[in-house]
């Protein structure tokens, strides 16, 4: 059928087509973002066969069971395995170690996975996988990056699970641009999603990233895919964090906790809590969510003296502003002199967290610290400071307890609104209504003397 070709003006940033150019793109209003390219149109109408419609409740779902990849937290992150006919995008910074969580999964992957690679070839990825041991008999290799030849393999041979690595090395020879563009990332992430959608085959794209830390390309491309995941290293580069923003078949904001080793990537199930033989002030633990997961992590305060001018309070880990909160708090009600002292918060081994429930754990490491009575490691605290002194509940405190009790802490002091309820688990629970009912509270120095703990 005879075609003729028209211009349009694609925006590099919403994916959005126009038909004239403007320096300001009428859809998402960024600047110098219009692009011009060709798309070619059907001098007729062709009329197709039309889809036939079909009751919810007659649609089969046995081609939905999961499968898994065999790293059990990419699995979580994606709800509990891989969905066939599924189309993934993973995106990261240079270096991160995306091609190494690709052969993490090929190494315990126990179907056949194809394994596209248009940045580096076949040898060097041999070099990646004989330094990790991988060497799996249903790995394969290849350097293919042509569009038409991808889709064709896949539809041809149904692999288990299919890996392009990187979307932007992609190339579709109709369209007369280079590959990353606008126009070839568009028609590479249509032509894959059909081909997934089609061979009920799981397809796992990565993807760069830009200076402003997106995913390159028009923001149709994550539209499309059913999960987006986001592929990033601590501000200590010390762990790898792999983030879900987007999940058509499961939570979004879930998050998987790897260490980089030169043998691959090792999955990380609690973070820095290291018991010490002499328990030392200002020392305290607590339990931080990201996603649905809960972490224990450690809670470091220090407490000085100044003699110049008013404290300071700095934070490492958590929101100042939080921390000159807390302060205040603690000088009303504990009827504590903080003015005058140097206040320095730190989430032990350079973790970040903004969750209200740490409020217990820092005050309760400032007082220890400011009245130089070491904590009991086998202690941890969970709440949320009210403005008034009050100790707040906080979202999954049964998630909380359990790994907090799963990893030897036997008393665990939380709010007295959830004390009441029955979590099962051998610890013992003390609730406490508000700030005031810290331990150390009320107590004379003789009495620290004599105890010697926070217990």
């Amino acid at each position: 059928m005879a075609k003729k070709f028209r211009k349009l003006f694609l925006c590099s940033e919403c994916g959005n087509e126009f038909t004239r150019w403007s320096g300001k793109c009428p859809s998402c209003f960024s600047w110098n973002t219009l692009s011009e390219s060709e798309a070619s149109v059907r001098s007729s109408l062709q009329k197709e066969k039309q889809e036939t419609l079909t009751l919810v409740s007659e649609i089969p779902l046995e081609g939905l069971k999961r499968v898994s990849s065999g790293v059990p937290e990419f699995d979580r992150i994606l709800g509990g395995g891989i969905v066939p006919g599924s189309f993934m995008l993973a995106g990261g910074e240079p270096g991160v170690g995306k091609s190494t969580l690709i052969l993490e999964i090929a190494r315990r992957f126990s179907g056949s996975l194809y394994y596209f690679s248009g940045e580096e070839s076949p040898s060097q990825i041999k070099i990646r996988a004989d330094r990790m041991g991988v060497n799996s008999e249903k790995l394969f290799l290849s350097g293919e990056t042509l569009l038409d030849n991808l889709c064709s393999r896949i539809e041809l041979e149904k692999p288990d699970l299919a890996v392009i690595d990187s979307v932007q090395t992609v190339l579709c020879p109709e369209i007369d641009s280079t590959p990353g563009s606008v126009s070839q990332l568009r028609e590479a992430a249509y032509r894959l999603m059909e081909t997934a959608k089609k061979c009920r085959v799981p397809i796992l794209a990565t993807g760069h990233i830009t200076k402003e830390g997106a995913i390159a390309g028009p923001r149709i491309l994550e539209h499309m895919v059913d999960t987006v995941m986001y592929f990033e290293s601590d501000r200590l580069n010390h762990h790898r964090i792999l983030r879900a923003i987007k999940n058509r078949f499961g939570p979004v904001g879930e998050a998987a906790i790897f260490e980089m080793r030169s043998t691959g990537l090792t999955e990380i199930s609690n973070l820095n809590i290291v018991r010490m033989e002499k328990p030392v002030p200002g020392r305290m633990f607590s339990s931080f969510v990201e996603g649905t997961r809960p972490l224990a992590v450690e809670v470091q305060a220090l407490v000085s003296r100044t003699l110049y001018g008013p404290g300071k309070r700095m934070a490492e880990g958590l929101d100042s502003r939080r921390l000159n909160l807390l302060a205040a708090v603690m000088e009303k009600f504990l009827k504590l002199s903080l003015s005058d002292s140097d206040i320095f918060i730190n989430l032990a081994g350079g973790l970040n967290a903004d969750d209200p429930a740490l409020d217990l754990a820092v005050c309760s490491a400032i007082l220890s610290s400011y009245r130089e009575v070491p904590g009991d490691d086998s202690t941890a605290l969970i709440g949320e400071i009210g403005l008034s002194g009050e100790v707040r509940s906080v979202g999954h405190l049964s998630s909380r307890i359990k790994e907090l009790a799963s990893l030897g802490f036997n008393k665990i002091i939380i709010p007295l609104s959830g004390s009441k309820e029955d979590y099962s688990q051998n610890v013992e629970l003390i609730g406490i209504e508000h700030l005031s009912e810290l331990p150390l509270i009320g107590k004379t120095d003789n009495d620290f003397k004599l105890e010697g703990t926070l217990s």
